[in-house]
């Protein structure tokens, strides 16, 4: 089985400017999901508008001691703040497809850096289940979906689910429908079955379920002290 994963770090990051290049722990926020990344997939691209980025990753995992490792740096279209990530992820599939086809397309967000080598496993074998198409890392909302609020045109205040549990008097939490999240840690699709959707939501799709304290996704300076003060716990893991 031949797998292949794209690690997409963007420069530019507004909320918190540098964010990949942060040390999280002992460690540049970025290389947290790259060294997962060496102990469980075959060919592994690192990918960014930044020559930082690539040079900071290429310092600590080489070519020399990880030839599965590739570097790239990503076309100015697919770098803007509008730009998606299953647009970068279906160019170097294109371009591996033509040259260097896998069994398997994954993608890791560096901004989810507290995944850990069991949760990539589990993925992977659920991936290997007949009739599915996709895999990606849910975990529970910090709060119940149902329980959202939403401001009409007029400016009023309403449920945005239509059983509106505040106004019916079903508001506790442990009351309300099981929903999930994407963490953005972990996606993965079978080769033929991304070729098909270009996206790793349609067709048969299946969710590694991951607790909260590995599910912090960084968009924030709340979200990076966060990870750190999870990772101070932890301390001799990173």
């Amino acid at each position: 089985m031949k797998r292949c994963v794209i690690i997409p770090a963007r420069g530019g990051s507004k909320r918190l400017p540098g964010k990949n290049l942060k040390t999280l722990g002992v460690l540049p926020l970025i290389c947290w999901t790259v060294r997962e990344a060496i102990q469980t997939f075959d060919n592994i691209i690192v990918t960014s508008d930044s020559q930082d980025i690539l040079e900071i990753v290429k310092s600590t995992y080489g070519s020399g001691f990880n030839k599965n490792v590739g570097y790239s740096k990503r076309p100015e279209e697919l770098s803007g703040d509008t730009s998606k990530v299953i647009d970068t992820v279906s160019y170097y599939f294109d371009l591996a497809d033509k040259v260097n086809p896998s069994d398997e397309i994954w993608l890791m967000l560096p901004t989810c850096p507290l995944r850990t080598k069991d949760d990539i496993l589990h993925s992977q074998d659920m991936l290997k289940e007949d009739g599915v198409d996709s895999i990606l890392s849910i975990t529970e909302p910090e709060f119940p979906p149902s329980l959202f609020l939403k401001e009409t045109e007029e400016g009023l205040i309403t449920g945005l689910d239509p059983s509106h549990p505040f106004a019916s008097g079903n508001s506790r939490s442990q009351d309300q429908p099981m929903a999930y999240r994407p963490n953005g840690a972990i996606y993965g699709s079978k080769w033929e079955s991304f070729r098909k959707y270009r996206n790793f939501y349609k067709g048969n799709v299946k969710g590694h379920f991951m607790p909260r304290e590995r599910s912090v996704d960084i968009d924030t300076k709340l979200d990076f002290d966060i990870a750190q003060l999870i990772v101070g716990g932890k301390k001799g893991e990173a």
